[in-house]
């Protein structure tokens, strides 16, 4: 996987440190509309077997690059988010769906020199595919 160490520390640093910003202003400019606000993610356990909730898996594999690919230099990267909530009311899918527009949006947002653009092929219940092109 050509520099990919690059784009996962860039990923990974946004995630660590810009997300929280982008859920406050989430909830800021929607929580009249859909009354409730989305937490922060943990991504820890504090005891063995004990979860705290929010959080997510992050897995990673390298794409195929088609004949344009090769021809414009880039290389495509796919990101499995797998979310993990605390059971209320608020369905599965709706946060879902916000995380992803959210985590989408703060990627769009940054000034990273290799990222291209970014789709969505897949989302679940709980998951959602975040296919990256980068340009190198």
């Amino acid at each position: 996987m050509r520099d990919f160490l690059t784009i996962y520390e860039r990923l990974e640093e946004l995630l660590l440190n810009k997300l929280s910003e982008y859920i406050d202003r989430w909830n800021k400019e929607n929580s009249d509309e859909f009354k409730y606000e989305l937490k922060y993610f943990t991504n820890q356990s504090m005891n063995p077997g004990t979860e705290r909730f929010p959080y997510f898996a992050l897995t990673t594999e390298e794409k195929e690059q088609g004949k344009k690919d090769r021809i414009i230099d880039t290389i495509n990267y796919k990101f499995n988010f797998e979310f993990f909530y605390e059971k209320d009311d608020v369905p599965a899918f709706e946060k879902t769906l916000c995380y992803q527009h959210i985590i989408c949006e703060m990627l769009e947002d940054d000034d990273f020199e290799y990222w291209l653009n970014f789709e969505v092929p897949k989302l679940t219940q709980k998951k959602f595919e975040l296919l990256v092109h980068v340009e190198w």
